[in-house]
């Protein structure tokens, strides 16, 4: 106890920054606690959330401790509020205009007690009974009908395809056909069987393996989240990110989702260019191409929200379940319509529903400017520059003005971790600086920039990048250049945070440098510089891989949830566990993305392709036009 008292008056003294070991830690009350779950289950229990305010009537080095270790909000949880998973019923009874605040009072204050101090029940929710039945069960019931209706199309369409190759080609089965399994596997694997040494294949394994190596980045950003979300043993783990280098750049990591939006401006950019020479884009096209990427992205996605609202919550149980699942399953059954608009990134925060998918309607409504863009761009290519030039300036500028006016830190995800711990609720740094679309501009715009150049080189022909020594050299250096740029961001974490003016310079700079600098691999790729890294990138099980990314993207936060909310035990947040998470989080979402890519998500696209296409599925079965995966490093003057 002399430890606590000597640090409680050395940093009232000094007002200092204020460390705590793991040894005093164990003096103090801990920030979470869990009741056990397994004595919590009989008949009638009730096991619910519990948030309580400490206090002490008297003078007490402890809670002055806890006050000034709080004060700091940049790097620390706000520890004189505690969080615990309390079985209620085994405290007091219901009360009928209080609930079971007064028992929850009872429960949380006998826990405190030890340490000299008191606390105040704030809030009791996410309460699970045991024994209860599980209500609301008619959307589960729909979604099972819908499943076994898209299970026994498949066993159907794939007989006819397997056992009758006259029947098949049939213009009357058509529609059978795209749910055919065995079909649908010759789009995902592009047909094993073939020779894939041709450029065009390199050139889409070589996207697919970016996908998948971006897809593993954001699983580990999603991993330490989760952690940061959930209830652990040993939260002090997660306030020392902050003070460690190579925590500080992983928060700062979510810089590189410039990236996707690069490849995706770039690939809707080249399928128009390679296209307008015989096609044309048209104001009718742009509306087409909307709609082809809505009914590309949505039946997935939709799928996805379903299973969150409606078979989740039934897949177990534990002292997080309500915190960690059920609460997003009843936030998604009132936001689900934002979802299938693609406009839930401009939601407040404060409720969660499949909140990574806000890159979703980010994408989706870059993709809506990038259409109308090139439209314009296509009719008068003199403007090419100056407009994209000036899209970027503006994003840029903006960014800069947000952070300095309503004083912002620029890092995205170096928030406090009390901010953190409520998933972004009143976020400001979130809502105005990272989720709108037109802050995303610049990744998107880089794209459809190294679109018209590697066009432009191609047809001409005039210059051979490849063979450029200079170009070489900045090729090999763009992921390292990149990679620098978070770096930089670390100095915003340091207890003497820099100036307003830095803050917005930063902002302002950071997403267009990377994007640039990715843009330029890109174009290294795409225009078949040597370079290892790009030869392990064109492996050919990338194809697979990346083929699965989006589904994978859409269920591996549901992984992790399922894997952490059925815990009964406090988690302990270490490096070792994160990898072990990644990993398992990872192959699970892999394994899941299987069945669902081949029963839900090629089979729904393949039948809006039957019904728009009068050439039918069956006859180009192994290229998904809605991916413009198309013959990128190719001399599109010769093809013409």
């Amino acid at each position: 106890m002399w430890c606590v008292w000597f640090l409680a008056c050395v940093s009232s003294a000094l007002a200092s920054v204020v460390d705590i070991n793991d040894t005093v830690f164990a003096t103090l009350p801990p920030l979470y606690g869990l009741d056990e779950w397994s004595q919590c289950q009989r008949d009638g229990d009730v096991y619910c959330i519990v948030d309580a305010a400490l206090y002490s009537p008297r003078p007490s080095p402890a809670m002055m401790l806890l006050q000034d270790y709080s004060a700091q909000k940049l790097k620390h949880y706000n520890r004189t509020l505690i969080h615990r998973g309390v079985c209620v019923s085994r405290c007091g009874q219901q009360n009928q205009t209080s609930g079971w605040q007064d028992a929850a009072q009872a429960c949380v204050n006998s826990s405190v007690q030890q340490y000299g101090l008191e606390a105040i029940v704030e809030s009791v929710g996410y309460c699970s009974v045991a024994g209860a039945g599980a209500g609301g069960l008619g959307p589960a019931r729909s979604l099972g009908v819908l499943a076994t209706i898209l299970a026994a199309l498949a066993c159907l369409a794939t007989a006819v395809h397997v056992l009758g190759d006259r029947c098949a080609k049939a213009h009357c089965n058509r529609y059978l056909l795209a749910f055919s399994l065995k079909r649908n596997f010759d789009i995902l694997t592009y047909d094993r069987s073939k020779p894939r040494t041709d450029d065009r294949m390199k050139d889409v394994a070589c996207i697919e393996g970016i996908r998948f190596l971006g897809m593993q980045c954001v699983i580990f950003s999603h991993v330490m989240l989760m952690y940061i979300y959930s209830y652990i043993d040993n939260p002090q783990f997660v306030e020392r990110m902050y003070d460690n280098f190579t925590w500080q750049t992983v928060l700062n990591s979510p810089l590189w989702l410039q990236a996707f939006f690069a490849m995706s401006g770039f690939l809707t950019a080249y399928a128009t260019l390679i296209s307008s020479p015989t096609k044309p884009i048209t104001f009718y096209k742009c509306l087409m191409s909307i709609l082809n990427r809505w009914i590309r992205l949505t039946p997935l996605a939709v799928f996805a929200l379903w299973f969150t609202v409606a078979w989740f919550p039934l897949l177990g149980a534990g002292p997080q379940w309500g915190w960690l699942v059920t609460r997003e399953a009843q936030d998604c059954s009132e936001r689900w319509w934002y979802h299938a608009l693609y406009v839930h990134n401009h939601l407040p925060t404060g409720k969660f529903c499949m909140g990574h998918t806000w890159y979703l309607a980010a994408d989706m409504q870059l993709h809506i400017i990038g259409i109308f863009l090139l439209l314009v761009l296509m009719r008068y290519r003199r403007a090419t520059v100056p407009v994209l030039l000036l899209l970027v300036v503006g994003s840029s500028v903006t960014a800069g003005l947000v952070v300095y006016f309503n004083d912002l830190t620029p890092i995205v995800t170096a928030q406090t971790p009390e901010v953190l711990r409520t998933m972004f609720a009143g976020s400001k740094i979130l809502t105005l600086l990272y989720l709108p679309c037109w802050m995303n501009l610049p990744g998107y715009v880089g794209g459809i920039a190294t679109a018209f150049i590697l066009y432009h080189n191609n047809v001409k022909g005039d210059i051979k990048l490849k063979d450029s020594k200079w170009f070489n050299i900045l090729f090999h250096s763009s992921l390292l250049l990149g990679s620098c740029v978070l770096l930089c961001g670390t100095v915003f974490l340091s207890d003497s945070s820099p100036s307003a003016w830095a803050s917005a310079v930063y902002a302002a700079l950071d997403r267009p440098l990377v994007a640039v600098f990715f843009s330029v691999f890109m174009l290294g790729c795409f225009s078949r510089c040597h370079s290892l890294l790009r030869d392990a990138l064109e492996w050919r099980g990338f194809h697979i891989l990346g083929r699965l990314s989006y589904c994978v993207f859409l269920v591996h936060f549901i992984v992790l949830r399922l894997t952490l909310a059925a815990n009964t035990q406090l988690g302990h947040a270490t490096p070792l566990n994160m990898i072990s998470l990644l990993i398992t989080s990872s192959v699970l979402s892999y394994v899941v993305s299987v069945p669902l890519c081949l029963l839900v998500e090629l089979p729904l696209i393949q039948l809006w392709k039957a019904a728009t296409d009068p050439d039918g599925p069956e006859r180009r079965p192994s290229i998904d036009p809605t991916d413009k995966r198309v013959e990128i490093g190719s001399n599109t003057r010769n093809e013409a």
